[in-house]
């Protein structure tokens, strides 16, 4: 796997990040003619990738919408959900070298049996923070190849919030259709939708990682210590029909040692898309 952005250039980032933050780099990408320098720029998108450079990232004014939405129709249902940078970055890249190729987050409402199964293996302080959760929406973490076989089966893992991760037996986690928090969530959409889980392809979650080692750690010196995964309501594609629907949905933003998010240097970015 290659860690670097071809042609990376830290002045060249940082001019495509503001366009991604005011949400007008589609708007430039489909320009029709291009100064010398916007045409180095948009040579730089395509051969990086245009999903990554311009369909995953959310402009600022779309984020505070969307996770406006989530707040005023669902108050009280999240706390901040987090993952270590670190522990992130050594599961996806040891997914992927051993052949996954998707990522998927699922939402979860934490239940006594749950806590019972998950509690055996997992030390005091991670039990206590799990017990606090039953009130509020909680996210799993896994790795999959399609289809699955007996040789490599999906990995599913409680990790965010914790410091450290532990695979867990997907039998014992229930889908959040059905529970009380997912009713919530339905009745919540306009389309009377919710998510099982976030769909994600793994190699673009690895090109994800780089971007904030070479950009954010490299070019601005910034020390990025955790991911945070914020909620938001809003229409985002399901993979299996393409079609549209509202949801909860999660962006994705870099924490620094402070815990202070990076938005005033880096975009939100939505790499997922909606299952079922």
């Amino acid at each position: 796997m290659e860690k670097e952005l071809y042609d990376f250039k830290c002045a060249l980032e940082a001019t495509i990040v503001a366009k991604q933050k005011a949400g007008t780099i589609k708007d430039f990408y489909d320009m029709a003619e291009f100064t010398e320098q916007e045409q180095l720029i948009k040579d730089y998108i395509v051969k990086n990738g245009v999903k990554f450079f311009v369909t995953h990232p959310i402009g600022d004014h779309e984020f505070q919408t969307n996770n406006g939405v989530f707040r005023q129709r669902v108050p009280n249902l999240t706390q901040e959900l987090f993952i270590d940078f670190k522990l992130f970055e050594t599961l996806v890249r040891s997914h992927l070298n051993d052949g996954y190729t998707i990522m998927k987050i699922s939402f979860r409402q934490i239940t006594d049996s749950t806590i019972s199964e998950s509690s055996k293996m997992m030390s005091e302080k991670n039990q206590l923070f799990l017990k606090s959760k039953k009130e509020y929406l909680y996210i799993t973490l896994s790795f999959h190849v399609e289809p699955e076989t007996e040789a490599k089966p999906a990995k599913h893992y409680f990790v965010f919030n914790l410091d450290t991760y532990y695979e867990v037996n997907p039998n014992d986690l229930e889908d959040i259709v059905g529970t009380s928090l997912g009713r919530v969530l339905t009745s919540a959409s306009s389309d009377a939708y919710v998510a099982n889980c976030i769909r994600y392809d793994l190699i673009l979650v690895k090109q994800y990682i780089d971007r904030i080692h070479m950009y954010l750690e490299g070019c601005l010196r910034k020390n990025v210590v955790r991911l945070d995964f914020i909620p938001c309501i809003g229409k985002k594609v399901r993979f299996m029909d393409g079609s549209l629907k509202e949801s909860i949905y999660l962006a994705t933003m870099p924490s620094d040692n402070n815990k202070q998010l990076l938005s005033a240097d880096f975009p939100y970015y939505d790499q997922g898309s909606l299952e079922p």
